[in-house]
Parts: C-alpha cells; structure tokens; sequence
C-alpha cells in the first residue's frame, strides 16, 4: 500500500438532438436557440440550488429542486441529466444519505458535461 490510486469520475452524457430539432420546428430556429441557451442558464443555477441545499441539510428543497430540473432538462433533450435529477429527488425523499451523497456528486458531474454538450449543439444551424 505505498501507493494512493485517485479515480476521476467521467460521465457519458446522451443529448437528444431531436428534442432541439423539434423545437426549431415548433417556434422557429432563433426562438429555439434562445430558448436552450435560457434553459441551460436556469440548469446551471438550479444545479447550484440543489447543491446548496444538499450541503445545508434542505432534503425537501433538494428534492424539489431536483424534480424542477428534470422537466427542464428533457424540454431541451438532455436526458442523462434528466434521469439523474429524477434519481436525486427520489433518494432525497427516501433520505438514504450515502446513495444521496453519490447522486448529488453525480448531478454535479452530468450537469458540467450536458450543458458543455448543449451548448455544442447549439451551435449547429437548426
């Protein structure tokens, strides 16, 4: 044991560009763009929210907090964030604090690499 491993957690994210494409379809590829680059805005604060809930003890706030994002997020097609968010809000509920602990970590993780893909796409001509 002379040696320490680290683990760097990575996280394959799915975007669901269907959901955009809808979208531009819907209400045209300029309110369509504004629209995602608005929902991630809201993502990243609300992923901020459920992590300073999760630090102050606020298992009801994260859990509501974590729901709001889930419909956010399947709105604009980030569906691994979206299940994610849903599996935070479920265990916040049931207060099963190490699986908590991991899936907070881990809506952390997922949000970082689904807005970076989101805004990826959202640079492609709708």
């Amino acid at each position: 044991m002379d040696k320490v491993q680290l683990c760097q957690p990575v996280e394959l994210v799915f975007v669901d560009p269907a959901r955009f494409l809808r979208l531009s379809h819907e209400r045209g590829a300029q309110s369509a763009e504004a629209m995602a680059a608005l929902a991630v805005e809201e993502i990243v604060m609300r992923v901020s929210a459920a992590e300073a809930a999760w630090q102050a003890g606020e298992l009801s706030r994260l859990s509501k907090v974590a729901r709001s994002l889930v419909g956010l997020s399947r709105e604009i097609g980030l569906a691994t964030l979206a299940d994610v968010a849903s599996f935070v809000a479920e265990e916040a509920t049931a207060g099963e604090s190490a699986a908590l602990a991991a899936l907070v970590a881990r809506l952390s993780r997922v949000s970082h690499c689904s807005v970076s893909a989101a805004s990826e796409l959202g640079h492609l001509r709708l």
